[in-house]
């Protein structure tokens, strides 16, 4: 292969690879946005079990789906969600933090839950199967009808969550 065969092969690489990549970093939204969300059944720091549907219309959901040694799922909860949920939040707004950390103790997510002001569950994997959290920190959000109205894997600013949150409320 010739030297400029070969440059115009690795052009090609880079420029298809090139927007695969920044299609995927900007893909904001995930497949699962306008299907209804699937319901489940956890079990809060209490002991009290609870379903998705029981907000089913009376609260958009926030759910979070996260990692307990996550740093960059640590950072989002205390730079936008911690802020959102004591500055503004609407009392129609429910926050739920569903740990993908296996072996969590109940004792740190009672700990995280007081400190951070809302919810943090362990979760099962077909939870997180069936909203795509495949990365931590992925939010998903349900508006009042039950229906997907954002899925972000990532972080985001607090201006972003409470756009995205005042759409679902809409």
């Amino acid at each position: 292969m010739d030297a400029k065969t070969l440059f115009v092969v690795v052009l090609v690489a880079g420029i298809v690879g090139g927007f695969s990549i920044n299609n995927y970093m900007n893909d904001d939204s995930l497949e699962n946005v306008g299907s209804e969300a699937p319901d489940f059944t956890l079990t809060d720091t209490e002991g009290n079990e609870f379903n998705l549907s029981d907000y089913e219309g009376e609260k958009v959901v926030v759910l979070e789906f996260m990692s307990m040694s996550c740093g960059t799922c640590k950072n989002f909860e205390e730079n936008a969600l911690k802020s959102y949920c004591n500055e503004s939040m609407p009392d129609d707004v429910e926050v739920i933090s569903i740990t993908q950390t296996k072996n969590v103790d109940e004792n740190d997510l009672a700990e995280r839950t007081d400190e951070m002001g809302w919810e943090f569950i362990k979760g099962k994997n077909d939870i997180t199967d069936a909203f795509g959290a495949e990365r931590s920190p992925t939010v998903v959000i349900i508006d009042k009808d039950g229906i997907i109205t954002f899925s972000k894997s990532g972080s985001m600013s607090q201006s972003e969550l409470e756009e995205r949150i005042n759409a679902a409320l809409e």
